[in-house]
């Protein structure tokens, strides 16, 4: 897991936007901060999806520091450092997550023998009582 830093802050208009700078472009816009948040990181989530297909790494995290000392991507943002509410999220690496396993099929040698034995067992006449 890879915890990345999310902002949020409120939208002149009303709601929320968070927006991941490590993922240009990725924004989540909801009327509650949390839900922001969270389409936010689902786009985070499929853009990491894309570029691990194509063989990239995934983003590093930046650190606080350097994002609030980014003043051209906060002002593309709209960010008010003073009003943003910052997070972290946890993403793991596309891929990672443990994989249900398909149930093995039997081999065709095991298959054959239990369709043997079956169609015997339907051939053989029924045992008979005795009186």
């Amino acid at each position: 897991m890879v915890d990345y830093l999310v902002v949020a802050l409120q939208h002149p208009s009303g709601g929320w936007v968070a927006v991941l700078p490590d993922f240009v472009g990725v924004t989540g816009r909801a009327t509650s901060m949390q839900h922001a948040i969270d389409r936010a990181t689902a786009g985070a989530r499929e853009y990491c999806a894309i570029v691990v297909g194509i063989s990239k790494a995934m983003p590093e995290p930046c650190e606080l520091a350097d994002v609030q000392r980014d003043h051209r991507w906060a002002k593309e943002y709209g960010i008010d450092w003073q009003q943003a509410v910052i997070q972290t999220v946890a993403m793991s690496h596309p891929g990672t997550a443990q994989r249900r396993s398909a149930p093995k099929r039997e081999s065709k040698v095991v298959e054959w023998s239990r369709r043997a034995a079956a169609r015997r067992m339907a051939q053989q006449p029924p045992p008979v009582a005795a009186e």
